[in-house]
Formats: C-alpha cells, structure tokens, sequence
C-alpha cells in the first residue's frame, strides 16, 4: 500500500468536508454528485474508517475527518502557495537550520546584508535538524560543526576550521598568562559543548581539573556569562568575533585548532540551486576572517 491514497480522493474530500455537501462539492468540481460519492467511499476504504456520517440526505465529519480535513487544508495551502511562486518567480525561499549559538551568535548579526542583496529569497529558520532531514527536504540547508563531512550523498562546503580558546572579561586578562592560571580561576561550561574545555587541554598539553565550575544550558548563555565576568569559557573564535573586536571579550592564551569544523550542508542534488548557491557564497564570504 503507498503512503498516500490518491490525490483525486483527497481534493474531492476536501471540497466536500469544507462544505458539508457532496451536492456543493460536486458543483465547484464541476462534476457529478455521484463522482463525488465514488471518491469519498474509495477514500474511506484505503483509510479503513468512515470520514463523513450520512442521515437524512446530509453529511457530516467524523472525528477522523476532521483531523483529515485540518491537514488537507494545510498541505493544499502550500501546494498553492510553493505554486504560485514558482509560477511568478516573485519570491524564492530557503530553510535554513543550524544550532542555536549560531543562530545567535553569529548568522543573525549578520543576515541583514543577504536581505539587501537578494530581496526576492525569503529565509526562514527552522528548529535545529539532523543530517537525515535534508533528505527529506524538511530543511534546505544545514550548518552544523562536526569532526568530519557528511556521506558523499550530501553536499558539504567547509565554512571554517574550529579554532577555541579560554574568553574572558577585560578584568581578567591580566590573571590569566598561562593555563597553569587557569587552576585558581572560575570555569564556565555550555553543555552543548560539553568536551570543549577537555579538547583545548589536550591540544594544548595543559594539565588540570577543568571540569569543576558553573553550567549553562546553551553557549550563548556562556558567552553572555563571560562577558558580564562570571568567569573564563571555552568557546570557537568564529562564535565570539564580535565580541573580540568590540573587546567585551578578550582571549589571552589565543585560540588552537581542533578537530572539527563547520559545514554547510544540502542535498547533492540541490546543490545548484539558486537560492542555494547564492546563500553559499555569501555564508562564505561572511565567514571570511
């Protein structure tokens, strides 16, 4: 059985549920009462439950016909409207999905300067998403820091290499010279990266306990910890660029390279794209030192 009865049945189902009336939705069809009937009752039997409860000459929704009809309305509008914008070519879209530091972090600073050169691409944000979703094109693009590129399946364009480092307020630069410092300091952690401050000691040779301090549920919180001077974070310089250069952050050890990098991510197959291509190449060009 496919995953979808057919989408005759399900536009004659429809009409008829919007209206109450086979009679009505034969009319707007532009065909017959019996039609109607014959779509309806092939559509029940695929989905093995009654949709309407017929008395007197009359109709109406059972509960299951309600739900059908609520995400018949919902796929129909935006069947209409994917339609009607290709058809016009007024206005392209993109979903875009990435962590939420990111998000914050870094693209929404930013974004405003792909607005004013494509104003014809409407972006949309979509929730934090898996690899496995761009194949099903719930998201158009993912942007994600892992150790290595997805399958070959996936088009990965490396946006930049992960360089961390320990970030603290102004205030403390002068007490931290060396990670031999860091011992008598307070350590801030996100627990979206949580191995952040382990990679850095080991990159770095630093020996210590650097897992003892506050936790914050994202890095952005982090970061916003460190800036009012609760303590030193762990963080990727491409993170915290706008802080460095308005110096509410300062990173007196500098940064060291690690064994991971951000991603852009999309279907092999879209890779082409217009609205994709063109979101690539400003995301690079943004991400430019």
């Amino acid at each position: 059985m496919n995953g979808l009865p057919p989408l005759r049945a399900l536009h004659y189902f429809h009409q008829a549920a919007l209206h109450c009336s086979f009679s009505v939705a034969a009319v707007h069809l532009h065909v017959t009462h019996s039609a109607i009937s014959h779509q309806i009752r092939q559509l029940e039997s695929w989905m093995g439950k009654p949709l309407f409860v017929r008395s007197n000459g009359r109709v109406r929704l059972t509960a299951h016909g309600d739900r059908l009809l609520l995400s018949c309305q919902q796929a129909f509008s935006e069947l209409r409207s994917s339609c009607e914008q290709i058809r016009t070519g007024l206005l392209e879209q993109i979903r875009i999905s990435c962590p939420p530091s990111f998000l914050s972090q870094w693209l929404i600073p930013r974004i405003a300067t792909f607005y004013q050169r494509y104003p014809e691409i409407d972006v949309h944000f979509q929730p934090l998403a898996e690899v496995a979703q761009l194949h099903s094109e719930h998201v158009d693009v993912l942007i994600l820091s892992q150790r290595e590129p997805p399958d070959a399946d996936i088009d990965a364009t490396l946006v930049s290499e992960e360089e961390i480092g320990p970030l603290c307020a102004p205030h403390f630069a002068s007490q931290l010279r060396a990670g031999s410092d860091l011992g008598r300091m307070p350590l801030l952690h996100a627990d979206t990266r949580r191995h952040a401050w382990s990679e850095w000691a080991e990159r770095t040779g630093s020996r210590g306990q650097f897992d003892g301090g506050q936790h914050f549920e994202t890095l952005t919180l982090g970061i916003q910890a460190a800036r009012s001077g609760l303590g030193i974070l762990m963080a990727p310089r491409l993170l915290v660029r706008r802080e460095l250069e308005e110096g509410t952050l300062l990173a007196p050890l500098g940064f060291v390279r690690v064994e991971r990098a951000t991603w852009m991510m999309t279907k092999q197959n879209r890779r082409h794209d217009r609205e994709i291509s063109l979101f690539r190449a400003w995301l690079l060009d943004a991400a430019q030192p």
